[in-house]
């Protein structure tokens, strides 16, 4: 039971981002948290795939799943704290934002996960 909570551990997420932004950041909120977890899931199977479970390079030894959520843990705190204090409601400039900082996010991760 315990392994299964720690493997879903970033859906804690959704609910911080419907109780935090206003109702017309809720969505696309979620839908940013939601990417996150997929790419996550896509990157740890890319490093369990190769039999690298705890990155590709020896010189962090904890698994690249804590390090992942370690990763885009921060990244979704910057998305939706931004996305919290911001007093433009206009939808193209945070669909823009959520695009920047998931690829940002995917790119910093992949290094990280890489150690």
């Amino acid at each position: 039971m315990i392994e299964f909570l720690l493997n879903w551990l970033d859906a804690l997420w959704l609910l911080v981002a419907v109780f935090l932004l206003r109702k017309d950041q809720k969505l696309k909120a979620v839908l940013f948290v939601l990417a996150c977890m997929l790419l996550l899931r896509f990157q740890l199977e890319l490093f369990s795939d190769t039999g690298y479970g705890t990155g590709f390079l020896p010189l962090i030894d904890t698994p690249v799943l804590y390090r992942g959520y370690a990763v885009y843990g921060l990244f979704t705190a910057l998305f939706l704290f931004l996305g919290h204090v911001s007093k433009e409601p206009n939808t193209f400039i945070y669909m823009a934002a959520a695009i920047s900082v998931l690829t940002v996010a995917f790119c910093v991760s992949l290094g990280v996960m890489a150690l």
